[in-house]
């Protein structure tokens, strides 16, 4: 794997699957399926798929959920991607500069903007807006699940968003 850690990004690796995905580069990034066994550089044996588009991130980190890959880029775009094939299933300009990497949590997907933009998608084969919510400062840190409430950190406040 010695090419991916040199052309390492900021988001975390995934596994799943038996393979790890990696966000490799960093004016040009691209998403990276890859089998981890093998010793010394395995790059062109166990690489198993590359994803390269301009919605792979340079911070946010990519989410796996079940066989589907969610990533949203610096720049607002968000994709979906099949874990197993790398072929994309779905791509929106959801808008917004983004940091924050998205999170999961009862069949949706969460992610804040810089600008304070809250978006809700469904997870799922098909891009569904379900919400966008503004708070008055933007994200920068990702944000978290407890329970049934979501914890966002603005730039200002610290917010509990809780259903009664």
């Amino acid at each position: 794997l010695g090419d991916v850690y040199k052309r390492q990004a900021s988001p975390r690796p995934l596994f799943g699957h038996g393979l790890v995905y990696a966000v490799t580069g960093h004016r040009e990034t691209e998403l990276w399926a890859i089998r981890p066994s093998g010793k010394g550089n395995v790059t062109d044996s166990h690489v198993v798929w590359r994803y390269a588009g301009k919605e792979v991130p340079k911070q946010p980190s990519p989410l796996l959920v079940d066989d589907l890959i969610y990533m949203v880029s610096n720049e607002g775009y968000a994709v979906c991607v099949d874990a197993l094939s790398g072929e994309r299933v779905w791509s929106e300009r959801i808008g917004g500069n983004f940091m924050a990497s998205p999170i999961y949590a009862d069949g949706r997907i969460y992610v804040s903007s810089m600008q304070g933009e809250t978006t809700v998608m469904k997870a799922g084969r098909t891009f569904e807006k379900l919400a966008e919510n503004r708070l008055p400062s933007g994200c920068l840190a990702s944000p978290i699940v407890t329970g049934k409430a979501l914890i966002l950190r603005t730039k200002t406040h610290l917010y509990r968003i809780e259903a009664p």
